[in-house]
């Protein structure tokens, strides 16, 4: 009888291979799986929301203190660079006193040998450059400041802008326009007074602007008590207004005013009138009484000078002013005659009237 041929039962030692196999591969597994747990504890702590906390803390105060370290090094710079100027500044500023103390000697031949002093021993670094190309221009002149003997002549005024070393002609001109001015109060209300300023151009007469006045005005008039003069004064009686004239054409604000006084000012400059019609560049002063105090203050400064005249006689300038300036002289920066007077602002410029010599017949 023949037998079906079926599958034959594995031995022992096929069972015990595929036993050790199975075994093997559990273990590696178990061990893999125990190795990726450990690894997990041991940086699992990462993700806790304390450590982060405390991370971002550290991480914050590194940018703060990394933050206030540069800006305390630009604060330093800031200082040290402020500290610099300051000394700079300083160091300017006693040079240029030192120049004007140079300068205070009448004799021009011992000027110029000061400057050269000053020049040649390295007194003065910061304006030597300047100070060598003037003596090379003008080798035999040179300026003249106040002394501090003659200062007190000057105390009543100051110069706007940057020519504080003016030329003693200059001076002496600006001088003579400030002696020469007058303070015009005109009645608004019973405590309130409009100020101008005016200017003397004759004995017994004073010039300002035209709406520095009520208008025309003939003697007796009682309008003639609405105006009061300061910084007037005679040998007997103190001048008063006696009549009001207006020149020129126009507005008030283009008219010339002429006040004819009860008696001739003594101890007072007056200003002559120039022939000359002005051009544009004509270096100018304009002298004036601050209306506040009626201190003497005037423009002199390389900016003041003509920059447009128009056919109706107006003069554009950019001079320096101040309350009470209405009515001011434009001096001749070169003769220290009048040309003009001072009426309005605008924002760009000055304006004032030309003043001609038949404006006085």
């Amino acid at each position: 009888m023949t037998g079906i041929k079926g599958t034959e039962e594995p031995s022992k030692r096929e069972l015990f291979e595929f036993e050790k196999e199975k075994f093997d591969k559990e273990f590696k597994y178990k061990q893999e799986t125990s190795r990726i747990e450990m690894m997990r504890e041991r940086f699992g702590f990462l993700k806790s929301p304390l450590l982060l906390a405390i991370f971002g803390g550290i991480i914050t105060i590194f940018v703060n203190s990394i933050t206030a370290y540069y800006s305390n090094q630009n604060t330093i710079a800031l200082e040290r660079e402020k500290s610099e100027n300051t000394i700079t500044l300083e160091r300017e500023k006693l040079q240029s006193e030192l120049i004007k103390k140079y300068l205070e000697v009448p004799d021009s031949a011992a000027r110029i040998a000061n400057l050269h002093f000053l020049v040649d021993s390295g007194l003065i670094p910061n304006y030597s450059g300047p100070v060598s190309e003037y003596l090379k221009k003008d080798p035999a002149l040179a300026p003249q400041t106040v002394s501090a003997a003659t200062a007190s002549a000057a105390d009543n005024w100051r110069a706007f802008g940057g020519n504080n070393i003016l030329d003693g002609g200059v001076l002496k001109r600006v001088q003579n326009a400030g002696e020469s001015l007058v303070l015009v109060m005109i009645r608004q209300s019973v405590r309130e007074w409009q100020k101008c300023t005016g200017f003397l151009i004759g004995e017994r007469t004073i010039a300002t602007i035209g709406y520095c006045v009520p208008g025309d005005i003939a003697a007796g008039s009682p309008k003639l008590g609405d105006i009061k003069l300061q910084g007037v004064a005679a040998a007997g009686a103190e001048p008063r207004v006696e009549s009001v004239v207006l020149r020129g054409e126009g507005s008030s604000d283009h008219r010339i005013a002429l006040l004819r006084l009860t008696a001739p000012v003594s101890g007072k400059q007056i200003l002559k009138i120039r022939p000359d019609a002005p051009v544009v560049g004509d270096r100018l002063i304009m002298p004036f009484l601050k209306g506040d105090t009626a201190d003497f203050s005037a423009s002199v400064d390389a900016e003041c000078s003509i920059s447009e005249i128009d056919e109706q006689s107006v003069i554009a300038y950019r001079c320096d002013g101040d309350v009470g300036a209405a009515g001011a002289p434009l001096v001749s920066f070169a003769t220290g005659e009048v040309i003009g007077i001072h009426s309005w602002s605008g924002e760009k410029a000055r304006f004032g009237i030309r003043v001609n010599p038949s404006d006085l017949l």
